[in-house]
């Protein structure tokens, strides 16, 4: 067996060489995949805390997801609306970028805040995904009324 094993030394030596370099190639090809995999679940498991979230925020405070921002007379209430918009803004990117079939959704929480969305809202700060959703909301415009505080 001694005087096998080196006879084919060599041989034995670059198959090992061989199965080395496989084994970096398999490595330079997975290693990036499992990172690409792992941010995708992190960031989709990110995107549904954001939203359990708001959700909650929802519930705990109906009169600002009630969105009638016209009505409310008192300016913390006002500043509290506004925060929540924008809560519900970043909600909607998170949960578009995650998975594009939540823009029907996000859409739906749109619709109930048209008043602020087209008389305050900066909407320079949108990203694509929620501008796309404000531009098919573009046509209600028409229909909602400025808002005058005293």
């Amino acid at each position: 067996m001694g005087e096998w094993l080196e006879r084919n030394f060599e041989k034995i030596s670059a198959v090992g060489a061989i199965a080395t370099a496989l084994a970096a190639l398999v490595a330079l090809i997975v290693v990036p995949l499992q990172i690409r995999s792992a941010d995708i679940i992190q960031r989709d498991q990110t995107a549904r805390e954001i939203y359990r979230e708001f959700l909650s925020l929802t519930v705990q405070k109906p009169e600002l997801a009630s969105g009638r921002y016209c009505a409310m007379k008192d300016e913390n209430q006002r500043i509290a609306y506004e925060g929540y918009v924008d809560y519900l803004f970043y909600t909607a990117e998170q949960m578009i970028e995650s998975d594009p079939e939540w823009k029907g959704p996000m859409a739906s929480y749109f619709n109930d805040h048209l008043e602020f969305i087209f008389q305050r809202a900066n909407r320079e700060r949108f990203t694509q995904s929620v501008a796309a959703i404000a531009a098919g909301l573009q046509s209600q415009c028409s229909k909602i009324e400025s808002c005058t505080f005293e």
